[in-house]
């Protein structure tokens, strides 16, 4: 089950030019971090008192595990991540909907105990879903609560 949006990514092929157009947009460096498993950099910016994140992911190396499904021909944001609380349900899930997936397994992500996992939505959205699993789901999903029925006064 889907639980929340993570975050939203947007790659670049220069970080420094990246990061300057988000600091025009008032938004400050959060984390940052090499993920070697992809080979690439990844760098969080917030806006304060906003939890929700831009990821700006850069190919580190030649070797980049995702740079080939980072590309883009327009400029802008192209992938989403969602914390989800099975990703290996999702990833089934997401394969039977016909969607191409960049990972048939989780790989482990920059922190322990987290996994990700890529998914392409296709050509024709140039979308690139990223799964991310938290050893701990940082968001639990909400029951449905009943609405009560007002009392009727005479």
């Amino acid at each position: 089950m889907i639980l929340r949006i993570d975050h939203v990514g947007m790659v670049a092929a220069n970080l420094k030019a990246a990061a300057a157009g988000l600091r025009m947009l008032t938004m400050s460096p959060d984390e940052h971090d090499i993920v070697a498993t992809y080979d690439v950099e990844c760098q969080f910016w917030r806006r304060e008192g906003d939890p929700t994140a831009i990821e700006i992911v850069t190919p580190a190396g030649p070797s980049s595990q995702v740079s080939g499904h980072l590309r883009r021909s327009g400029p802008g944001l192209h992938h989403v991540a969602f914390e989800v609380d099975d990703i290996v349900a999702e990833l089934a899930v997401l394969r039977a909907r016909g969607a191409v997936l960049v990972d048939d397994e989780p790989r482990p992500g920059g922190q322990p105990g987290l996994r990700i996992a890529f998914v392409h939505l296709g050509p024709a959205t140039g979308l690139l879903v990223e799964l991310v699993q938290y050893a701990e789901p940082r968001v639990r999903p909400v029951a449905e609560v009943p609405r009560q029925r007002e009392a009727v006064g005479g």
